[in-house]
């Protein structure tokens, strides 16, 4: 990883920018604060550079341009016209130096507003249309009724309910009721009245839920006649919006690949105006800086040097005495399992990568725990369908899960937890219980050793030399770990390769240096003693009392690992309950369905807790050795072209 800086006319900077976002290598960082670390430092050799370094004087950052806001505003309502919902990434670029965006817009939005109007009017013309076809059978000129001196009338719908409660007090009305017309499960009326008795006929109509049809007095004839004159605006309406639609996809059809190029320059103000917030300025120049990966340094350097005058720096961590981002380099296969490392922290840039280590024993860990053919399959299945459905990380990670969930299955012999269907190829955890649970162990010493190598690898690339030949997680822990290793053997099988003193001295021997771990190291390194704080005392006393935090860490560790066997066992346990539960019902098809509902429980909550715990090793017992996580993730600027 290196630090890049740029340095250009203003005339180019959008299109360095897109050049930029194109090849998706930048990790775009604050220019400003390169600045004033003096990263833009010029050969004064060239009367160029004499200029750039002048305009070092005359630095601010961007201003908001408005203007872009408005271009990207516009380039939306564009891609809703043309039904676009997104822009793939091969056209952004390519598009002819100073093109009129304002004039291609402005010849569109006519018929874009055009296009508007007529939908509204349809709409409108169709709901009116509604109304009028309530009362196709009502042969009067509405605009007679409208125009009734002594008398109101009004249409209106009720429901089923108010309609025989208003049939109830017929009588008690003072009106002239007439039922036009029956709408699924409504009732449809023309009320007329006199004036004098008009709010006692409201607060009678309002009580039963009157709604008003209001068609009076917007149209002459009768509600056929003006059902007529609607369909011919409607018919005009539609042939028109044709007409514009028809030239629109033809547009489509003919410059398809002109437009998208068009509309992604535009989109892409945007995501321009997002890294102008990270860039600086002078009166003529543009200042930007970002990491980059090596690998990536010379295809940048093939596009930006095509810029005349364009000044391009590359600076190592080592020169600039900072700490880059990390860039996670993974096959698709460990790509999911990236997640779970995030989870927990990204690794620091001189830390090994932990994500093959942690995919490959976690998805052992997972299927160890929980191994059964038609189980792991659901969750094979699963993942399938939430990869489908757009999240493909968990969905990926899912699948991983549930294949090691099917090998492990096969080995034990099991298929939706039934062990009389399959023969075990290796074992039934079972019917092996004392070989299940020492297998376990077994296994996670194995992990334990292959992290305190990785760990001690870690320090040393971070410089870390005491810690790593005298700390808990060093060689000084290590050898503890493998003397208690020892001590157990011994007493377990009697199989150590030492005599229980010999280790009990090796563990003793390395708690003393533990202790003394600073001073040790610094007169080892002929460095000058001293102390955190300038406090001995306080660092002796605290380093006696993490002895014994030291050692009941290494036991826990060991014994952790135990529950990758119990949970196995458990896995076989919980369905012989649910099995036992379905053979007292007595039928079969009671039977089914408790053996249905302990799968699915399985499935479920089992499945939730080994993905829980088998986090929980790999975060606790693993990570703890040889995995710190205080890096921060290496983010290149990139663009999607996407429909807001």
């Amino acid at each position: 990883m290196k630090m890049m800086n740029v340095v250009g006319d203003l005339s180019y900077m959008d299109n360095v920018i897109i050049d930029i976002l194109r090849l998706k290598s930048v990790n775009i960082i604050n220019s400003q604060l390169e600045i004033d670390s003096n990263a833009f430092a010029f050969n004064l050799e060239s009367e160029e550079n004499i200029e750039k370094t002048i305009e070092l004087n005359y630095v601010s950052p961007f201003e908001k341009d408005s203007s872009k806001e408005l271009i990207v505003k516009r380039a939306r309502e564009l891609m809703n016209f043309f039904s676009f919902k997104s822009i793939e990434d091969k056209y952004i670029g390519d598009l002819k130096e100073n093109f009129d965006f304002d004039k291609f817009y402005n010849d569109l939005k006519v018929k874009i507003d055009r296009l508007d109007y007529i939908n509204k009017e349809i709409k409108k013309t169709e709901g009116i249309e509604s109304n009028y076809d309530l009362f196709r059978n009502v042969e009067i000129d509405l605009s007679d009724l409208a125009n009734l001196k002594y008398f109101t009338a009004r249409f209106g719908i009720l429901d089923k309910e108010a309609r025989f409660r208003f049939k109830k007090n017929y009588g008690n009305i003072l009106a002239m009721i007439y039922h036009t017309a029956t709408i699924e499960n409504n009732e449809v009326y023309l009320a007329i009245y006199p004036n004098e008795v008009s709010n006692e006929i409201d607060r009678v109509l309002k009580s039963l839920n009157w709604i008003d049809v209001d068609i009076l007095g917007k149209n002459k004839g009768t509600a056929e006649d003006i059902l007529g004159g609607l369909s011919k605006e409607k018919e005009a309406l539609l042939k028109e919006k044709k007409e514009i639609e028809d030239y629109r996809d033809s547009l489509i059809n003919e410059k398809e690949d002109e437009l998208k190029k068009i509309l992604a320059r535009m989109l892409l103000n945007e995501k321009i105006e997002e890294v102008k917030k990270s860039m600086a300025r002078s009166n003529k120049f543009f200042y930007l800086s970002g990491w980059i990966a090596v690998s990536d340094i010379d295809d940048m350097k093939k596009v930006l040097m095509e810029y005349d005058d364009l000044s391009l720096d590359f600076r190592t961590p080592e020169e600039m005495k900072i700490t880059p981002p990390t860039k996670l380099k993974n096959r698709n296969f460990f790509k999911p399992f990236e997640l779970l490392i995030n989870m927990y922290g990204t690794p620091n840039y001189k830390e090994l990568d932990p994500t093959v280590f942690l995919g490959l024993t976690y998805m052992v860990l997972f299927g160890a725990m929980f191994g059964d053919l038609g189980q792991g399959a659901i969750f094979f299945l699963g993942g399938l369908i939430l990869s489908k459905k757009g999240n493909d990380g968990f969905g990926a990670l899912l699948r991983c899960l549930g294949l090691s969930s099917m090998v492990f299955g096969v080995l034990y012999g099991s298929v939706f937890g039934s062990e009389e269907i399959l023969p075990a190829v290796w074992m039934r955890p079972f019917e092996n219980i004392n070989q299940v649970l020492g297998i376990s162990v077994g296994f996670g010493v194995l992990l334990l050793v292959i992290a305190y190598v990785l760990g001690f690898v870690n320090k040393i690339r971070n410089n870390e030399v005491e810690e790593a030949v005298f700390g808990k997680d060093g060689i000084a822990g290590f050898l503890i770990f493998l003397s208690m290793i020892n001590i157990g053997l011994n007493l377990v099988a009697k199989k150590g390769l030492l005599p229980n003193s010999v280790a009990g001295i090796i563990i003793l021997i390395s708690l003393v240096l533990m202790i003394f771990k600073r001073p040790l190291y610094q007169k080892l390194s002929k460095q000058k003693i001293s102390y955190p704080n300038n406090d001995k005392g306080g660092y002796y006393i605290e380093g006696s009392f993490s002895l014994l935090e030291t050692l009941i860490s290494i036991l826990s560790n060991i014994i952790s690992f135990i529950r990758v066997g119990a949970f196995a066992i458990n896995h076989v346990g919980l369905f012989l309950a649910f099995q036992t539960l379905g053979e007292m019902i007595g039928n079969s098809a009671g039977n089914f369905i408790v053996l249905l509902v302990g799968n699915i429980i399985i499935i479920g909550l089992e499945g939730l807790i080994v993905f829980i715990q088998s986090l929980r090793l790999e975060y606790y017992e693993l990570f703890s050795k040889y995995f710190t996580g205080d890096g921060y993730k290496f983010e290149p600027a990139k663009v999607k072209l996407k429909e807001n």
